[in-house]
């Protein structure tokens, strides 16, 4: 058991009537995606009949992207020594850039065709195995940064639930963080099971709307303390520079500056919003092309909830500038910083509205835990079922439904262990909110990457691809991670990549004279990549400021998240192109016509 859960009995607990009003909300919500999700197809099951609103599609993309982590962590992030508003930059620029690319980019190729992800679009392109490749991408990245997303709502309900999680674990192995998990983890399968993704847009649709009430309620309340209300809050925040919100320092070591924002989370953005399965599913679900650009373009008015979540950390400075945490509630705020909303709601907000903040905070989590088992469940029926499934049995349709239900509870077992990974992770970033984002970044690049070489190739081969990508997650690993440890992987690594490059292209092609000289370059380019991979790991830091408030003094630090996309994109890019296998022009002309998706009727 956590030794740190047991001493916050002075700070407070939920009444009768604050579970009450948490469980109405989602025993309301799990019946809306019931109702709304009843359906007998696989079709329906993940497109929701591909007739959903967009207007219902839009509140479900701002949910997800809002998530728990975002409702607990960036208050955090603000209130805590040297915080400030410039997390903003990445919600304002960022974030909003990438949604009009994706919009008039990404969304008029997938949908030439029916296609429930967009990884089809690539299977359609460069062929299986590049799908395939893909779908392993994606499903690594979900696990890890939807893992984050669990373990900091998980943190919020070991708080909660300490006295009943205290006695339920006594005398077993389990942690009370594992059990919170387990029954988070247990909740949100439930809820997926229930409806699909129709029931998981109409369930975000109504969640939305609770966790942005739950955000002005927590401002509310922290304003409400100070004892001249807003005047106060301004008067504090600008003292202690909680409301600088630009920084145009130009060092990649810097998470959240403008030019990170403008053209590093952009970037990343386009990999989030357009080739991440969690986000992009959604889209998948408006009946045409208008509709899901009016979805992905009015999504963006999640950056007002975000703005409402990151001033409630500047009232929560000001709120405990008046009321220093001390005894219990600082021993718990040390032990994990990112508690203190949960310790400013169970010590200053009264029934029934920290009830509403607590919901907001389990809605959030959930809402985006049932879009990523949904994702994760059609990644792996179309890759580990479909192949192998017998199309013409009378009962294939049901089956094939049985199949994606039962990957829907693999993926809830992956996420919850995800979760437990991160409590190790965490000492290594700032906050839950960078560990969150870096996970996410590691393959979001070579993501990326796989539709643009669908959509520019000139040919069809993708197997340059199923090196390339591999390369690019190693990179991205060797820019962040540094030390012995890491160094010792890099190698490791890389040098697996290369025997297996020998063993699986070189040795098959070389007894072709006219194909010699062209792998004899290719090696190189590999064995050059990955030694500079090793170089980077052991060189590659960056000056940066080590406070943006204080005199200039400044450290070697590693590249920060929102630079993981662009790198770990142009890498997979470029070397997809350079390590393809090479193909007579004519077939390749040929096999790209074959391709080529058709536009649906």
């Amino acid at each position: 058991m956590d030794r740190h859960v047991t001493v916050f009995a002075a700070i407070g607990r939920l009444s009768a009537l604050d579970w009450s009003l948490v469980a109405l909300v989602l025993v309301t919500t799990m019946l809306v995606g019931w109702i709304a999700g009843r359906r007998g197809s696989v079709r329906e099951f993940f497109l929701g009949g591909r007739k959903l609103p967009w207007w219902a599609v839009s509140a479900s993309l701002a949910a997800t992207e809002i998530s728990a982590l975002t409702m607990v962590s960036v208050p955090a992030l603000v209130f805590a020594p040297g915080g400030d508003l410039t997390y903003l930059q990445i919600a304002l620029f960022g974030n909003v850039l990438a949604r009009g690319i994706v919009a008039w980019v990404l969304v008029p190729a997938w949908f030439e065709r029916e296609i429930y992800s967009p990884y089809d679009y690539v299977e359609a392109r460069l062929g299986v195995r590049a799908r395939q490749m893909t779908s392993a991408l994606f499903a690594g990245g979900a696990v890890l940064a939807q893992g984050a997303r669990l373990y900091v709502t998980a943190l919020v309900l070991e708080v909660l639930l300490r006295d009943q999680f205290a006695a339920l674990v006594a005398g077993t192995p389990l942690s009370t963080l594992a059990l919170s998990i387990g029954v988070l983890g247990a909740v949100s399968l439930v809820w997926t099971l229930a409806g699909g993704m129709a029931g998981v847009v109409w369930a975000d649709l109504f969640l939305f709307a609770v966790f942005a009430a739950a955000a002005l309620t927590a401002l509310w309340f922290a304003v409400q303390g100070l004892d001249v209300g807003v005047e106060r809050l301004w008067q504090v925040g600008v003292d202690a520079r909680k409301f600088d919100f630009l920084d145009f320092d130009r060092s990649p070591a810097r998470a959240y500056t403008f030019w990170a924002a403008l053209f590093a989370a952009s970037w990343g953005g386009v990999g989030a919003y357009g080739m991440d399965q969690l986000m992009a599913q959604r889209v998948f679900c408006c009946a045409d092309l208008r509709a899901a650009r009016k979805a992905i373009l009015w999504s963006s008015l999640s950056v007002l909830v975000t703005a409402v979540v990151a001033l409630v950390g500047v009232a929560l400075y000001a709120w405990y500038e008046r009321r220093p945490l001390q005894g219990e509630a600082l021993e718990l705020y040390s032990a994990n910083a990112d508690r203190i909303l949960p310790i400013f709601v169970l010590q200053a907000v009264p029934s029934p509205w920290k009830g509403l903040i607590v919901a907001g905070i389990f809605a959030a989590a959930i809402s985006t835990l049932a879009g990523v088992f949904t994702a994760l469940s059609h990644t792996a029926l179309a890759n580990l079922y479909d192949p192998w499934r017998d199309a013409q049995h009378p009962d294939a349709e049901r089956r094939r439904l049985r199949a994606a239900r039962t990957f829907v509870l693999g993926a809830g077992l992956a996420l919850c262990a995800s979760a437990l990974l991160m409590k190790r992770l965490r000492d290594g970033y700032p906050s839950v909110l960078d560990l969150g984002l870096a996970m996410a970044g590691f393959t979001q690049g070579a993501l990326l990457a796989s539709f643009f070489l669908a959509w520019l190739a000139r040919r069809p081969d993708g197997s340059g691809f199923l090196w390339s990508a591999p390369l690019s997650v190693l990179w991205v690993f060797g820019l962040s991670q540094h030390g012995p440890h890491t160094a010792r992987a890099c190698w490791l690594a890389g040098a697996l990549l290369f025997l297996l490059w020998l063993a699986c292209r070189v040795r098959p092609n070389w007894s072709d004279a006219r194909r010699r000289l062209g792998l004899a370059g290719q090696t190189l380019a590999l064995a050059a990549a990955l030694v500079g991979v090793a170089w980077a790991n052991q060189h590659a830091l960056f000056l940066a400021p080590t406070s943006a408030h204080a005199a200039p003094e400044y450290a070697l630090q590693p590249l920060q998240f929102p630079w993981y996309v662009p790198v770990g994109s142009v890498i997979a890019y470029v070397f997809g192109q350079l390590l393809a296998r090479p193909v007579p022009a004519a077939s390749a002309a040929g096999a790209v016509r074959a391709r080529l998706p058709s536009r649906a009727v």
